[in-house]
């Protein structure tokens, strides 16, 4: 096995402008603070050793400084040795400065934490693991903290290890905790692109719905054209044999073309107004209706305002998030799913609610995570995790309010959906 396949590859890629701009930091806070104990502590330690580590530092900074507009974003093996030579930097310098008993032993950490968010696992834990051994020897192996006059402070053994046990506790709960972090941001992002890529397919489909009726109604007049001069060409070529096949040709041609036309769209008024505006029982009518998972569930949609129709904005954000959530409750029902349309003064809100085993206790804490697995009643594992995140999203773009809860019996889930009238149809 190579180097690279143990290190591996990064979901997250880190720019090499990030790696030096960080260690640009590093190296005037290292300056400052050799210039400070030095010249005006005037504490007597190895300055030469800690400024020549320091000008290494800036020579290899400044040579990356000519590079980074042609090596622009580090794979992960150049970052995790770009982060390891940062931290032997710092444990040398440490090591030159009293160990674990320098009070700036505790940026020891900070590679690791880096590390964590940015680099793979192998690479996170091999600075991880690196950090602790550094540790270890810089508690036993340094020089001593200066001290004024030349004085050398005496720690003692058992503040020492106290130093060495919780600085490696540091790294090992920081860097855990940025990863956890770092990798719950990468599954989010993850869903998020599949939230935008879905978005973009919805659109796309509804622009060529729209085209589509665009084209009949552009392609109809031609066509008529076309068939009223071929009918005229027939009547008075019809004697002419040499004639008389092309003309019957040209006109079976153009009612096949008329034909076609007709099965694409003949209204596009029509069409254009079904894509815009809809009752919302009509609209969950539709989405029941083309819901391509089979299944023997009775799904009853009331209409609390029949009396009232009220249209609203069609948004593919709303239809995509509802056959989501109505698939949902199909995967759990046992056979009934129910979806209420109700108006309270200047609210809309949609409910539905079905008579499966309901949410768990657990899945409601974390609803909307992009990664919850839930168990159903046959004990088939479903994601739900993604989905539920995926419509929560798309339904908050639309400035739809959403809980999710199960019913008071605990038989079965309900999800409310609701917004302000005003925000559907503006």
């Amino acid at each position: 096995m190579s180097i690279k396949e143990f290190f591996g590859s990064s979901e997250e890629k880190i720019s090499l402008e990030t790696i030096i701009n960080i260690r640009w930091i590093a190296i005037f806070g290292q300056i400052f603070a050799i210039c400070f104990v030095y010249y005006y502590l005037k504490f007597n330690f190895e300055v030469l050793w800690c400024g020549a580590l320091v000008i290494v530092s800036v020579v290899i900074n400044s040579y990356l400084e000519f590079k980074k507009s042609k090596i622009g974003e580090l794979n992960n093996l150049s970052a995790t040795f770009n982060i390891f030579y940062d931290l032997v930097q710092l444990a040398l310098l440490l090591f030159l400065t009293g160990g674990l008993t320098n009070p700036f032993s505790i940026l020891i950490i900070v590679p690791t934490t880096i590390a964590t968010t940015f680099l793979s696992r192998n690479s996170s834990f091999f600075i991880a693991a690196v950090s602790i051994i550094l540790c270890s020897v810089l508690a036993l192996f340094n020089f001593p903290l200066p001290g004024p006059d030349g004085e050398t402070l005496k720690t003692p053994k058992y503040y020492l290890l106290g130093m060495w046990l919780s600085t490696t506790i540091g790294i090992i709960f920081l860097g855990n905790y940025a990863y956890q972090l770092a990798r719950s941001n990468r599954k989010r992002s993850k869903a998020l692109e599949g939230l935008e890529k879905t978005l973009s397919n919805e659109q796309t489909l509804s622009s060529v719905g729209s085209l589509a009726a665009a084209a009949v109604h552009e392609l109809g007049t031609p066509l008529a054209t076309i068939s009223l001069v071929s009918g005229e060409l027939k009547k008075q070529l019809s004697e002419k044999k040499e004639f008389k096949e092309d003309i019957e040709l040209l006109i079976s041609q153009a009612d096949r073309c008329r034909l076609i036309l007709k099965n694409i769209g003949t209204d596009p008024k029509q069409e254009d107004d079904f894509l815009q505006r809809v009752s919302l029982k009509n609209l969950l009518n539709e989405i029941v209706f083309s819901n391509e998972r089979k299944h023997d569930k009775k799904i009853i949609i009331i209409d609390k305002l029949e009396h009232e129709p009220l249209k609203i904005n069609k948004q593919i954000e709303i239809t995509y998030a509802l056959r989501s959530l109505i698939d949902n409750s199909i995967k759990f029902s046992k056979s009934e799913i129910k979806i209420f349309i109700e108006k309270n003064n200047n609210d809309l809100s949609i409910i539905i609610t079905d008579d499966g085993p309901g949410f768990d206790d657990e899945i409601l804490k974390k609803i909307g995570e992009p990664y919850i697995k839930s168990v159903s009643v046959d004990k088939t594992k479903l994601g739900l995790g993604l989905g539920l995140f995926i419509s929560k999203n798309l339904l908050e773009r639309t400035k739809a309010k959403i809980i999710f809860e199960n019913k008071k019996n605990g038989l079965g889930a309900v999800v409310k959906i609701i917004w302000r009238y005003e925000d559907l149809i503006n």
